[in-house]
């Protein structure tokens, strides 16, 4: 192996993070530049399933002793008409959730010396034996591979490998948080008018992330206050009317349209993208940020690997990752489209055999 390769990871987020703790614990330093001026996150939460975990570990980010995640002891899924349970998974498989702000902090503190915050690149210049980048605070590098972790408008995937800008998925979503004033243990969702409603746990079980689903046109019931949206769901009973209730209080909301990004190309010589800069989707199944860890445990050990060029470590990351990658996008494009088909009650039956 090169101990001098230069390896430039463009953004700060948890991918970017993940890949630069992973290149460490493997003997190379990269340079992470972050055009934020601040290294944050919003505080929505992450759920992260064993598989994704299990790809924590061989970055080598594997104390998490102090991380707040909380496991759910059930998940439900109710029938909005009928306020029926429908489903019932209680076998302590369900992922850990976490505020992704706390993790975003958590990956930072092994390579916080790494990162240049305030900075990005104007031009990527691939020569075929190194890449020269140029960035906005007047330097000019040349680095052994650049790898575009920047998201899901992603300059270095539109800039540099030419690809697509990301598309309306058919949901729009609005998520909020609350406290857990019930002291609920399992997590949830009804269907309701048009729309679905669910629930995660995070900050130890202390806090309820909810998230109601909108299928339709972009911008669509935009206008609604979360009072207003939780009249979509008037025969939600059981755990549900606890997050209706707090609905009620109408805490703090954030609403967005939800986009995707599907990428033919992921790695062109010495460049590559990870994360959501290369396959962006829908966040129905909770899969996005943990199929980005699975890039960049991947990425870690190809980048890292004794004689092997680099840009065969990143055409066989783009031939191993996109794949199954591509295929969890599909399958949470195919659940988000039915959000807008199915009838009430029968929105369990669609999420029941969801990939955890």
């Amino acid at each position: 192996m090169h101990m001098s390769q230069r390896v430039l990871i463009i953004g700060a987020g948890l991918t970017g993070l993940a890949l630069a703790a992973g290149l460490r614990a493997r003997g190379v330093d990269p340079v992470v530049v972050e055009q934020a001026p601040i290294i944050t996150e919003a505080g929505w939460a992450i759920a992260l399933s064993e598989r994704h975990l299990s790809a924590l570990d061989r970055i080598g980010l594997t104390d998490r002793s102090d991380w707040p995640g909380y496991r759910a002891k059930q998940n439900l899924f109710f029938n909005g008409t009928t306020g029926l349970v429908e489903h019932v998974t209680s076998d302590g498989s369900g992922p850990l959730a976490f505020s992704r702000s706390e993790l975003q902090l958590a990956f930072l503190q092994p390579v916080k010396d790494l990162v240049r915050a305030g900075v990005q690149p104007s031009s990527v210049t691939d020569h075929g034996d190194t890449v020269e980048v140029t960035f906005d605070d007047g330097r000019h590098e040349r680095f052994d591979a650049v790898i575009g972790a920047d998201g899901i408008n992603s300059w270095t995937r539109r800039h540099v490998l030419d690809g697509p800008d990301a598309t309306y998925a058919g949901c729009a979503t609005v998520r909020f948080q609350a406290p857990n004033t019930d002291n609920l243990t399992m997590t949830g969702g009804v269907d309701g008018d048009q729309a679905v409603l669910a629930y995660l746990l995070m900050d130890g079980g202390r806090r309820l992330h909810g998230v109601v689903f909108l299928p339709g046109e972009p911008d669509n019931r935009r206008e609604l206050s979360l009072p207003e949206l939780a009249d979509l769901f008037p025969h939600a009973t059981g755990p549900m009317r606890s997050l209706i209730n707090e609905m009620r209080h109408d805490p703090p909301s954030y609403y967005a349209n939800i986009q995707q990004a599907v990428v033919p190309t992921w790695a062109r010589n010495r460049v590559a993208i990870m994360g959501d800069a290369a396959h962006a989707m829908s966040p129905v199944l909770a899969q996005g940020a943990g199929v980005g860890l699975e890039d960049a445990a991947l990425l870690a050990d190809l980048l890292a690997m004794p004689h092997l060029p680099i840009p065969l470590a990143l055409a066989s990351y783009q031939n191993i990752r996109k794949p199954p990658a591509q295929e969890i996008q599909t399958k949470s494009y195919q659940v988000t489209q039915a959000l807008g088909s199915v009838r009430p009650g029968e929105m369990g039956d669609t999420l029941a055999g969801r990939d955890q």
